[in-house]
């Protein structure tokens, strides 16, 4: 989960900054993948425990799986996420097997934002879906950049995206140049 989020953020920015490119519509992509998944200073940024707080929590071992209510918090040293309700499903070996966040999800760290109604995270292929209100938000040099949909499906593993249906991309207003000569 530590490195979900990470990815999930670094993922989003390469696809939507892929539209502010002045050449092709593909070098601020190409440029995205080709950086480090880290920057330099989270490399060397010392991990912590992650603490996940509720006011209630219930545990089926039989079933595998952790329930999380009422103003859960997941406290991670890359991100802070909050929600009403999370679900922990672990595998026969105990190991994280899928999360289900449900309620008012926030993510946010230093310079990103994520919101949604739901958002469920599928250890085995790093797939993190998110639906109802979804909503990314990417700050890069004090503006905001933000993708919003129906549902934005996010490949950690592959860094990738999908926003399907109904996607809109939103720039700060000196992010378009002058729209290849229409702005004229």
């Amino acid at each position: 989960m530590k490195r979900l989020l990470a990815m999930t953020m670094m993922a989003w920015c390469a696809a939507v900054f892929a539209a502010e490119a002045e050449d092709d519509g593909m070098a601020a992509a190409r440029e995205a993948l080709a950086a480090p998944a880290q920057p330099a200073a989270q490399e060397e940024m010392a991990l912590r425990d992650t603490k996940i707080t509720a006011k209630h929590m219930e545990y089926n071992s039989k079933e595998g799986v952790a329930i999380l209510t009422d103003d859960v918090v997941v406290d991670d040293a890359r991100f802070l996420m909050t929600a009403k309700k999370m679900f922990v499903f672990t595998a026969a070996d105990n190991q994280l097997d899928r999360l289900v966040v449900l309620g008012d999800v926030k993510v946010t760290n230093a310079d990103r934002q994520a919101f949604c109604d739901k958002a469920v995270y599928t250890e085995a292929d790093g797939r993190l879906v998110m639906v109802g209100n979804a909503k990314l938000t990417s700050l890069q040099d004090g503006q905001a950049r933000t993708v919003t949909g129906d549902k934005i499906t996010i490949w950690t593993n592959e860094e990738r995206i999908e926003v399907f249906p109904n996607p809109t991309l939103t720039f700060p207003a000196n992010a378009t140049k002058d729209l290849g000569g229409f702005g004229k």
